[in-house]
């Protein structure tokens, strides 16, 4: 008897291997996940609901992130630059392609016009009290080491006399992001009064980069003439490098 070895057969062709989940990451964020945040960008801008942004609707875009787009030319040049019609606007994957390639400042500032705290690491309390109202904290100290820039809130001296008895670290949250931090503290508006009232301290940029996990919100017993208590705020520098103030504060300059 003759024995042929057996010889393994191929297909005629290769099966397709489907694709699996990208891995790459964009502006810090798994892709799907970052397009997803795109997509909910695109729905909150898209005004007519007519499925593209188109001058008008880019424009608010824009502005949310701190640039203006405004002319007619401008808005044609960035179509073009993507590849996209100017008289049909930005679809969905024209949105993704834009903030895929903008500066991270852009995307973080038009994202948070959405998310006001998207991002951020929260330090201090869990959750505040409910306030409806706002008010800023226009003042505060600031003091620059090597590692750390400090802010610092005298709460008699920079909110009101007596708001060293109502505020705890129960009614202190404190957000921090690479270029953003925002502190918010529930008291009422004056001593005595009964409406509650989120103070809110908002710096953004920060004169540089932080890292988040690392700052520090502390509330600590002072001597002196406004006696009571003081709100430190640390910020862990990303680089070591001399700070002249804190950043761009939107609630007021600082004393």
């Amino acid at each position: 008897t003759k024995l042929t070895a057996p010889v393994t057969e191929l297909p005629d062709r290769l099966d397709e291997v489907k694709a699996g989940p990208e891995r790459r990451t964009i502006k810090g964020l798994p892709a799907m996940e970052f397009r997803a945040r795109c997509d909910l960008v695109f729905d909150r801008y898209d005004a007519d609901r007519d499925g593209a942004l188109r001058f008008a609707e880019l424009a608010a875009l824009m502005e949310a992130g701190g640039r203006r787009v405004e002319t007619q030319e401008a808005y044609a040049s960035m179509c073009s630059k993507l590849g996209c019609d100017a008289s049909a606007g930005l679809g969905r994957k024209d949105l993704h392609l834009f903030f895929e390639k903008a500066p991270p400042a852009l995307w973080e500032e038009v994202y948070r016009s959405i998310d006001p705290l998207a991002g951020m690491v929260r330090k201090g309390a869990a959750q505040l009290p409910e306030a409806f109202l706002e008010r800023p904290l226009s003042t505060f100290l600031f003091e620059d080491e090597a590692q750390f820039a400090n802010v610092y809130v005298e709460l008699n001296a920079h909110m009101y006399y007596g708001a060293a008895e109502l505020v705890s670290l129960d009614t202190v949250q404190a957000y921090f992001g690479p270029q953003r931090l925002e502190l918010h503290i529930c008291a009422p508006g004056s001593f005595g009064a009964k409406d509650m009232y989120k103070w809110k301290f908002v710096v953004a940029p920060l004169a540089g980069e932080v890292v988040p996990e690392d700052c520090i919100v502390e509330l600590k017993q002072t001597d002196g003439r406004f006696g009571s208590q003081r709100l430190d705020i640390k910020l862990m520098k990303a680089k070591k490098r001399k700070w002249y103030k804190v950043g761009q504060v939107s609630t007021g300059p600082k004393t």
